[in-house]
């Protein structure tokens, strides 16, 4: 696993490459809160590339992260990846987000990602996983 920050944005950019495990993520995500303690922003965009799908989200206590995630409004968290098979694990854990009430989205596209951090009204729902039945 190699995982890289850059705070030039506007907002933190994480690359998580070959993670494979739980730990490997949890690892990574305590790693994360340090640097955004450590330049002191509340956007994150996580880019995910060659890594394994994660399903089971408890492996790295994802419940309590996403709890600690509601509990600050000001943290908002854009996932990337363009594979079908970690996208699909991204959507999982938008879902979870949201009932939690935390602001956590999944995206197939940098650009996309990045404009729901800078503008989060005009950025659509990915993929209408949380939009309300009429």
């Amino acid at each position: 696993m190699r995982f890289s920050f850059d705070a030039g944005h506007g907002y933190l950019r994480a690359e998580l490459v070959e993670r494979e495990t739980g730990e490997e993520t949890r690892a990574f995500l305590d790693a994360l809160g340090e640097e955004c303690s450590k330049h002191q922003v509340y956007s994150m965009l996580i880019c995910v590339r060659a890594s394994r799908p994660i399903f089971r989200v408890e492996q790295y206590r994802a419940s309590l992260y996403l709890q600690e995630l509601a509990c600050r409004p000001e943290y908002r968290v854009a996932l990337v990846a363009s594979r079908p098979d970690l996208r699909a694990a991204h959507e999982y854990l938008e879902v979870l987000a949201g009932q939690h009430g935390a602001q956590l989205r999944s995206f197939s596209g940098e650009a996309a990602a990045a404009d729901w951090l800078r503008n989060p009204l005009r950025a659509p729902r990915a993929a209408g996983l949380l939009a309300k039945s009429p």
